[in-house]
Parts: structure tokens; C-alpha cells; sequence
């Protein structure tokens, strides 16, 4: 391999990997209502085929670091996009709930045990592989989740329109999964970088601290998956092909990744604390909810401001931890305490979502579901500052 090769796979292994890790939820929003017409099931079991991945990604997370200790860090990252792989191929037989719930379930775990690798790739891998260019590998990584889940959003429809099948839509989205786990294979791994101490380090934040930031992280991505994944079927309701809603969703998912990608500067530009960003992502995530309000005469503006403020918010759910710990191993057991935890709440929001609309109709309860924890976000911003001032 030359020189310039070796160069740009670390670079390729992050991009690839933090775009799989998001096609296989944001592939099913924009057809969820083709599904629901073949299958002849209620929103709450729709609601279901996007919640139990994200549930699996934070039930899982420990699973990740298990793998990682006993077959290292490559062994265990290619083994999450080989079952990735093969359950995005299972989708092909997509005739039955039954299996659409089996691989909801399985891309759940196959990201679950990747974010939980990828995690500690973040301190050890970038940190080995990149130096001093550590900021800008992570929010390439940041960046690349929202790349997968705008062009999966954007492209599944149409690939499903042009094919005549929604199965062959969402199984596509398994070449670009093993394409990556193929940079993987190619990389060797530094052994002997890769060791992990096995000591648990005490934490110093209190527990209503640790509440604090695990809901603010549930909720941040609990409003950004609802969002995804029903989004489409508010702007059916209201008249919009399937074509244009997915489009819409990929526009919320292009600003969210460029906020993400160039959060540090927007930070430093305005001389924002982590704590102040919060506060202002927050409550623009409240505008860009209610701006829901105006999706028949404006549909664009809900998910401009939407992607905006959750684009801001992951990367500052990211950066909270960091304020709270006194060293990098303090750091990455309270970013995996919040982590998992948020990411069991943020996966429940999908699936009330479903419920409330079986009984509200999409579009009273995607606003109040979505203007409610957008609320509640904020509230939970203000109690993490009062910790943080303790």
C-alpha cells in the first residue's frame, strides 16, 4: 500500500463507518408509509421498526466494549458491519413485519456494538492515527452520520421507485456497509495501542449530574430520530410525494451535518461555553418545531431549523461530559453511562410518536411531541448549568 493510501484509510474507515451506522435507520422514514400500506400495520408498529435500533444502540453499548477487550479493536468493528451486512440483505424479504422487526433488531446491534467501538476510537484510534488533527477527524466522524442519513433518506425512495421494490430500497444500503467493513480489513492495527486498562475510574459528578446529561442526550437525539422518522409521513398527509419528503429530510440531515462539522468554529466565532451552546441550540430547537406550524405554506423551514438545532446539539451532547470529567478515562466511562442511557430514552420518542398518532393524527402529535421535549431540553439545560456552577 503507498505512502498516500495509507494516509487517507484512517480518513476512509471513519467516514465509512459513521455513514453505515446511520443508513439503516434513516433508509426506513422515507417509506414508511409504502410499508405500512403492503404490511396493512398500525403507526405503533411502525413506530417500532425505528425505535428498536436505537434502543439496541444503547442496550448493546456495553457488548461493543467487550468485543473490543477480548478480539481487539479491528476484529470487533469488522464483525459489527458484517452483521450489519447481512441483516440489510435480509431486508430483501421484506414481506413480512416479522422480519423487517428481526432486522430492525439486528442493524440495532450491529450499530449498538460499532458506536460503542467507535467511541473509544475516538481517544485511542484518532488519537494514534491522526495527532494533532484529532478535531478535524472528529467532526468528519460527527459529519459523516449526518452524510449517511441524508443521502439514505434522499436516495431510498427513489431506488425503491426505480426498482419497484421498497425491500431493494432499504437492502441496498448493504454495499456501502460492506465497502467499509472492506477499509477495515485493510488496516492494520496497532496492538499494542489498542490496550485498554481494565480499572474503572470513580466519578466525581453527582448523580443528578449524570441524570442531567443523560437526558439531555436522549432527548437531543430522541427529537432528531422522530423527527426522521416521521417527518415523511406529516408531509404525505399534507399532499407531498414520497420523493419530495424524503428530499426534505435530506435537506434537515445536510444542515444538521454542516453545524456538526464546523460546531468548533461556530463555538469559538460566538465565544460559546459548552453550556451556552446548549442553551442557544436548545432553544432553537424549540423554533424549529413549531415552525411545524407552517409545513403546508413553507415545507422546508421545519426541517432547515430542525437540522440547524440537532446538528448543534449532538456535538455539544458530545462535549458535555468532557466539562464534568477531570481526565480522559473519567471522561469516556461518563460519556458511556450518558450515552447508553440517552440513546434507550432518545430510541422510546419514536415509538410514542406512533402511538399519539394513532390517536392525535400526524401532525397534532409529531408538533407536540416534538415542541415537548424540545421544551423539556431546555429545562434540563438550565438544571446541567446549575450542577456545573455547584
Amino acid at each position: 500500500m503507498t505512502r498516500s493510501a495509507k494516509t487517507l484509510l484512517p480518513w476512509l474507515m471513519i467516514f465509512g463507518a459513521g455513514i453505515c451506522l446511520r443508513t439503516g435507520i434513516a433508509s426506513l422514514s422515507p417509506i414508511l408509509d409504502q410499508i405500512k400500506r403492503t404490511l396493512a400495520i398500525t403507526n405503533a408498529e411502525l413506530g417500532l421498526l425505528t425505535t428498536l435500533p436505537v434502543l439496541c444502540m444503547g442496550g448493546l453499548s456495553p457488548l461493543g466494549h467487550m468485543l473490543e477487550r477480548r478480539l481487539g479493536l479491528k476484529r470487533s468493528m469488522i464483525m459489527a458491519l458484517a452483521l450489519l451486512t447481512i441483516v440489510l440483505l435480509l431486508r430483501l424479504d421484506g414481506g413480512s413485519y416479522g422480519v423487517l422487526l428481526f432486522t430492525a433488531v439486528g442493524v440495532g446491534v450491529g450499530v449498538g456494538v460499532g458506536d460503542a467501538i467507535i467511541r473509544p476510537l475516538l481517544s485511542g484510534f484518532i488519537k494514534g492515527e491522526f495527532a494533532s488533527r484529532a478535531p478535524e477527524a472528529m467532526s468528519v466522524y460527527a459529519a459523516s452520520m449526518g452524510v449517511g442519513s441524508a443521502v439514505a433518506a434522499f436516495a431510498t425512495p427513489r431506488i425503491s421507485d426505480a426498482t419497484g421494490s421498497w425491500p431493494l430500497g432499504l437492502a441496498f444500503w448493504a454495499l456501502p456497509t460492506a465497502l467499509a467493513g472492506f477499509c477495515w480489513i485493510l488496516w492494520r492495527e496497532d496492538i499494542a495501542a489498542s490496550a485498554r486498562s481494565a480499572a474503572q475510574p470513580s466519578l466525581t459528578i453527582s448523580r443528578s449530574g449524570i441524570l442531567g446529561l443523560t437526558l439531555f442526550f436522549g432527548l437531543q437525539a430522541g427529537i432528531n430520530y422522530a423527527a426522521i422518522a416521521w417527518l415523511p409521513s406529516l408531509y404525505g398527509t399534507l399532499g407531498y410525494s414520497d420523493h419530495t419528503a424524503g428530499l426534505l429530510v435530506a435537506i434537515m440531515m445536510l444542515f444538521q451535518t454542516g453545524v456538526s462539522f464546523g460546531m468548533n468554529v461556530i463555538m469559538r466565532a460566538l465565544k460559546l461555553t459548552t453550556i451556552k451552546a446548549a442553551l442557544a441550540f436548545s432553544g432553537l430547537a424549540i423554533l424549529g418545531t413549531l415552525c411545524l406550524l407552517l409545513a403546508k405554506p413553507l415545507p422546508w423551514l421545519a426541517p432547515l431549523m430542525i437540522g440547524i438545532a440537532t446538528g448543534g446539539l449532538f456535538p455539544i451532547a458530545l462535549l458535555q461530559p468532557l466539562d464534568f470529567a477531570h481526565d480522559r478515562s473519567e471522561a469516556t466511562r461518563l460519556s458511556g453511562l450518558t450515552q447508553t442511557g440517552g440513546y434507550l430514552l432518545g430510541g422510546i420518542l419514536p415509538w410514542i410518536a406512533g402511538l399519539l398518532i394513532d390517536q392525535l393524527g400526524v401532525d397534532t402529535a409529531l408538533l407536540t411531541l416534538l415542541v415537548g421535549s424540545a421544551g423539556l431540553l431546555t429545562v434540563v439545560t438550565v438544571l446541567i448549568q446549575r450542577t456545573y456552577q455547584k
